[in-house]
């Protein structure tokens, strides 16, 4: 095998091993989960070109946290959904929803919203750094946590909700200062 057809190999498995799924799933997203179900939200910035996002400006507000990577098959089945949510809730004071694209650059991610037609910002999290505080892998990790920064729901790889449904958990979510 020469060396071009070892690093598209390599990098067809890097990806893959992030958005797949295996026999024994449940243990290990347990395994590669930093932040679980009652914990609090890590510190984290993100920025998407114009703005920045930290965790200290998520308190008070019911807050869904979704990080992809615009090639993973089971990202692509969940961001149309989350996507359609945020249209409805985005005008709903105290809702905030962070798209954290990990390790993608701006060009790729902007491409893929515009061939989408999504309407929700999106950060990037070009070296990982976010992600790396909520886990060590798969995609996608969509995470809801309320006004106290507490996650409430923690969803890895499979999401297999509708945008009504994810908008009653939303809105579900209680509000107030950590």
């Amino acid at each position: 095998m020469n060396m071009k057809d070892f690093i598209a190999f390599a990098t067809c498995a890097a990806v893959a091993m992030g958005c797949t799924r295996g026999d024994d799933d449940r243990e290990g997203y347990e395994k590669t989960s930093i932040v679980r179900v009652g914990d609090a939200l890590p510190e984290f910035a993100v920025f998407n070109g114009a703005d920045t996002v930290t965790t200290a400006q998520l308190a008070g507000k019911k807050t869904l946290i979704a990080l992809f990577v615009t090639t993973c098959g089971d990202c692509q089945k969940a961001l149309p959904v989350i996507d359609s949510a945020w249209r409805e809730l985005r005008d709903e004071p105290g809702v905030v929803f962070v798209l954290a694209s990990r390790g993608e650059q701006l060009d790729a991610v902007a491409a893929y919203w515009a061939e989408a037609g999504f309407a929700t910002p999106f950060y990037l999290d070009e070296q990982r750094d976010m992600f790396n505080k909520f886990a060590t892998a798969y995609t996608p990790r969509v995470y809801l946590a309320d006004g106290r920064q507490r996650v409430t729901e923690m969803h890895v790889e499979v999401f297999e909700m509708n945008s009504e449904e994810l908008c009653r958990r939303v809105r579900a979510l209680e509000s107030g200062e950590p």
